[in-house]
């Protein structure tokens, strides 16, 4: 480049840049070095000889003071030279980073609205179905047809976005929800929602263990947008902040899994048809460590207990929300949105589970409330001039994802074939999801 600042001498953008020849840089202490020698050379000159010195000596040294002086002269202008070349190899560097910047945000751009099209062609609402390990694996009753179809009874199909089967592990099922929970990043609200009857694996795939193979989505999800805003959307000036909270539904009362279970209300925001959690704790996530101790922290104030169905049945609905605020710092655009992984208490019959008591009065709630689910559900397929979202807990705290416009929602149904009623409740209900449109999400700000 010889020293140019002219960028069309680059050659084509894109490929590894190094300056040419880079110069060193003189020390600032080899001109005071040279100064000192300098200075001490001319006292010595001017230093009075006895008589009958040699005058050959004094030319000599003469000599030297002249050869220093214009040594210290050259070397001044060398470094002038050296500092300009420094000066406009700087000002070139810039200019390409900044030009590598802006191409990397034309890029992203680019990317974001071809990623969120083909999201939003799949359906607003999306359905997976995943079918637990069963008994009688040479049972007849439901079949898994392919990644896409599943035959019940022999007789009726369904289809959906994609068929887990029993073999297919939880990073599978991640990589298939993965595109869905980037568009958090893009600014979308998000919303996946575990859906089945009891014992059929929901809090296993949302959950998970607490080991690197079993863990579920909600971890996966967390160390996902942790790495992706971190090592690619940083780079093009994004600054994300990640906080979590956790609540649960139980017996129709909403409570906060990660500040002792503490009791809250609700309050309804008619401007922006969205529920508020009043008092809801927030806390901030920076590492996957944060989340682990969240989890666990969670699990010990979650309402649980054995029934007829299940040794371990989740007695409530359980909410885990992702808070992220963003901002870019060169363009100022915010966005400021979240995501949603939700883990809904199983639906079960009375005579099967012999509930008794408290037990009862949880499987009633757990089933009115699905039920409502229901209903918003359908109301909103068949362009309802009323959702009956108020009728309901569980569906207030949902209407900002089930609404229209406002979210990117998908649920994954669970199956136990062990239970032939429910799993064709199951496919049958699942089966309307898909026929819901709630229309294209908007980016939240």
């Amino acid at each position: 480049m010889q020293g140019s600042d002219d960028l069309s001498d680059i050659g084509k953008f894109g490929g590894n840049f190094e300056i040419e020849n880079p110069v060193p840089r003189p020390s600032s202490n080899d001109v005071d070095l040279l100064n000192n020698k300098l200075h001490a050379m001319s006292l010595k000159s001017r230093m009075t000889l006895h008589p009958g010195a040699d005058s050959m000596r004094i030319i000599q040294l003469e000599n030297e003071v002249r050869q220093l002086r214009e040594q210290h002269l050259n070397l001044k202008n060398d470094y002038s030279m050296v500092e300009e070349k420094f000066r406009k190899q700087e000002v070139l560097l810039h200019k390409l980073t900044e030009r590598y910047r802006k191409e990397l945000m034309e890029r992203d751009e680019e990317l974001r609205k071809v990623h969120n099209e083909m999201v939003d062609l799949k359906g607003q609402i999306r359905v997976a179905v995943r079918v637990r390990k069963y008994e009688d694996e040479k049972n007849e009753d439901i079949c898994v047809v392919g990644e896409n179809d599943i035959k019940f009874d022999n007789k009726a199909e369904y289809h959906f976005e994609h068929i887990f089967n029993a073999r297919n592990d939880q990073e599978m099922v991640f990589g298939q929800v993965k595109e869905l929970i980037l568009s958090v990043l893009h600014g979308y609200n998000v919303c996946l929602i575990a859906y089945g009857p009891t014992g059929s694996g929901k809090t296993f795939t949302m959950r998970g263990e607490n080991n690197e193979n079993l863990a579920g989505v909600i971890p996966r999800s967390i160390q996902f947008l942790l790495e992706h805003s971190e090592q690619q959307l940083a780079a093009i000036g994004w600054k994300f902040n990640f906080s979590a909270s956790y609540l649960e539904v139980y017996n129709e009362e909403v409570f906060d899994l990660l500040d002792q279970r503490k009791k809250c209300d609700l309050k309804l925001n008619g401007s922006t048809s969205s529920t508020n959690v009043i008092g809801l704790k927030k806390v901030q996530i920076k590492s996957i460590f944060d989340t682990e101790t969240l989890m666990n922290l969670a699990d010990s104030y979650r309402s649980t207990a054995s029934t007829g169905c299940n040794s371990q049945s989740s007695r409530s609905h359980a909410i885990f929300q992702i808070h992220v605020d963003a901002i870019h710092s060169k363009t100022g655009q915010i966005a400021k949105c979240s995501l949603n992984l939700v883990d809904l208490a199983g639906s079960e019959r009375v005579k099967e589970s012999g509930a008794q008591g408290e037990r009862f009065a949880e499987l009633t709630n757990i089933n009115q409330s699905l039920s409502t689910l229901k209903r918003c559900i359908r109301a909103q397929m068949n362009n309802s001039s009323h959702i009956p979202f108020r009728e309901s807990k569980l569906t207030l705290l949902l209407r900002t994802y089930l609404g229209k416009g406002s979210s990117k929602t998908m649920f994954i149904a669970h199956l136990n074939p062990n239970d032939v009623a429910e799993t064709k409740r199951t496919l049958e209900f699942t089966k309307e999801l898909r026929s819901t449109n709630l229309g294209r999400a908007q980016v939240q700000k």
